[in-house]
Formats: structure tokens, C-alpha cells, sequence
């Protein structure tokens, strides 16, 4: 659960308007936390390394039913429906040739 610990503090450090804002943004933290674990495990590395990997990161909206995804590119959660081939990570994905 320390990356869970790493979302808390970068939230904690951040303003937020209201609760409930305060709450989707630790959401969004958690996600970039466990993307950043995932990504020391060492089959998920090497897959990555290789170009045989892109890792998403997702928010469900239960109330709305809207899905935002994590665009590594800016840091930043877009609409995955407006934007349906965002990644985190790797940013690009290699041409094959």
C-alpha cells in the first residue's frame, strides 16, 4: 500500500475546491501510483521495453457512467470517449517495420 501512501501525500500537498473534489483527485493519484508500481514488476518491464506493452490507466464514473483515461503525454485524464486511443504509458507506441 505504499503507493497508495505516494497518492496520499501528493494530495494532501494539492488545494481543492471541496470534498468531493478532493476525493476524485486522490482517485486520479491512485491510478498514476499503481501505474507507476505495475511498472516495476519485471515481465511488465521487459514487455514494455520490447514494445509489446501499453498500460492504461482508467476512471470510472459511476454516477455518469463516463470513463476518463490517463494520457501520458500530458499527465492529464481525457474522456476515453472523445479520445479512444490515449495511452499512459508508453506515450507512442513503436512502428513496426
Amino acid at each position: 500500500m505504499r503507493y497508495a501512501d505516494s497518492a496520499r501525500i501528493v494530495n494532501e500537498a494539492r488545494n481543492h475546491a471541496n470534498e468531493r473534489d478532493r476525493i476524485e483527485a486522490m482517485v486520479r493519484e491512485n491510478v498514476i501510483a499503481q501505474l507507476e508500481n505495475i511498472k516495476t514488476h519485471p515481465s511488465v518491464r521487459l514487455a514494455l521495453g520490447e514494445g509489446r506493452l501499453a498500460l492504461h490507466g482508467w476512471v470510472y464514473d459511476i454516477e455518469s457512467g463516463g470513463i476518463e483515461a490517463l494520457n501520458g503525454a500530458t499527465n492529464t485524464f481525457v474522456s476515453l470517449a472523445e479520445h479512444t486511443d490515449v495511452r499512459a504509458y508508453p506515450i507512442q507506441l513503436p512502428v513496426a517495420v
